[in-house]
């Protein structure tokens, strides 16, 4: 932003010499998994401030680069890896373009079983993975081309151990694994969406705008082996520690269920990327680079909060602060998207952030399940 704001001022004689400006969608750490939420509200600040500083209706903005880390899907070894981290690529991509984004661009189009070759051990994944070790249905076996350097610091890889057909069930191709190539789910997404959304093209209002009150029938569910629904499809791969909160329309998904536990801290459970459980809370203070509230560890660094109902039925509550800094009495509050939210309008998501409790968008309504 501060690059952005200085450069393409149009007082800047440096302005008329830049075409474009390319992002991408990490920050430090490994930990690198593509949401479709976290840092949007950034991307839209920064499509409103191109047409506020009077940059041309032509200048480009670009996801220059984007990929899951660390490592594969087919590393991860597990239907859900691979199916999640398509989902999100997806998510991802839609909401890039909804934001104001010319176009995206994959990191890597072929990579090894790991996401390498790289010296630097930086491993991410890639729509294609080059397994010539798998060549005429052989499996379980751990072999990495001469040229990868990287070991396997992220342990072994669980693909290897699956047989074709297995691997076939979960949506990699047997034709193209004997030929030492596994196709991974995003690669369809992927395929999907640039098929579809061609040059020129404009991206128009779409929105998840709630879920049906029955519970089978909310848009995403997943049935377990006693045939219980479970809101979201099942865990919530996303839920850790530096996550973005942002508030969405309500769609019934597993991202919108959270607890207050009996420290007054929001918790929210879900699972890293090979599906050790993981639990994480609403933070304290806003962070300085996404300037709205993210998840941290369940300790000294979360927020401690109170609800206080402004109706008699108790659906709608300010939410109260009670460890946040100062002396003013501090509520959770709603910051809407800059630019009406881009293609998806007024209510394509909203960050949560901290201020006065007299504020506009303070209250909240909530649906109780007990």
């Amino acid at each position: 932003m501060k690059w952005g704001e200085l450069i393409l001022n149009k007082h800047n004689p440096a302005s008329k010499f830049v075409d474009g400006t390319a992002i991408h969608w990490y920050a430090g750490g490994m930990d690198r998994l593509l949401d479709g939420a976290v840092g949007q509200a950034n991307m839209h600040r920064f499509v409103s401030m191109l047409k506020y500083q009077n940059v041309s209706d032509d200048h480009l903005v670009l996801g220059s680069e984007a990929c899951h880390c660390p490592t594969t899907g087919y590393a991860g070894g597990d239907l859900t890896v691979a199916w999640a981290r398509a989902e999100r690529y997806a998510h991802t991509i839609l909401a890039d373009l909804a934001a104001g984004s010319n176009g995206w661009v994959e990191w890597n189009m072929l990579l090894d079983s790991i996401g390498g070759p790289n010296h630097l051990g930086n491993l991410c994944d890639a729509p294609l993975l080059a397994v010539p070790h798998r060549v005429n249905g052989q499996h379980n076996i751990s072999e990495l081309p001469d040229f990868e350097r990287a070991d396997f610091p992220f342990g072994p890889v669980i693909g290897d151990a699956r047989t074709r057909e297995e691997l076939n069930s979960m949506g990699m191709p047997a034709e193209y694994l004997d030929r030492g190539v596994v196709v991974q789910p995003m690669f369809y997404y992927m395929g999907h969406i640039s098929r579809h959304v061609r040059p020129g093209s404009k991206a128009v209002h779409a929105l998840v705008d709630h879920a049906e009150s029955e519970t089978g029938s909310r848009t995403f569910r997943l049935t377990s082996g006693d045939n219980v629904s479970v809101a979201g499809g099942g865990i919530n791969n996303l839920a850790r520690v530096g996550v973005e909160v942002t508030l969405w329309p309500c769609e019934g998904s597993t991202r919108q269920e959270w607890v207050m536990n009996d420290k007054g801290q929001f918790q929210v459970f879900g699972h890293d990327w090979l599906g050790k459980p993981t639990s994480s809370c609403i933070g304290k203070t806003p962070d300085v680079s996404f300037h709205g509230m993210l998840l941290t560890a369940c300790d000294e660094t979360a927020g401690s909060f109170r609800a206080t109902p402004l109706n008699e039925t108790l659906s709608t509550i300010n939410i109260i602060v009670d460890n946040s800094n100062g002396t003013n009495e501090k509520c959770l509050i709603a910051l809407p998207l800059q630019g009406n939210g881009g293609a998806t309008g007024h209510r394509g998501g909203a960050q949560i952030n901290i201020g006065n409790c007299d504020a506009e968008s303070v209250s909240i309504t909530f649906e109780r399940h007990v």
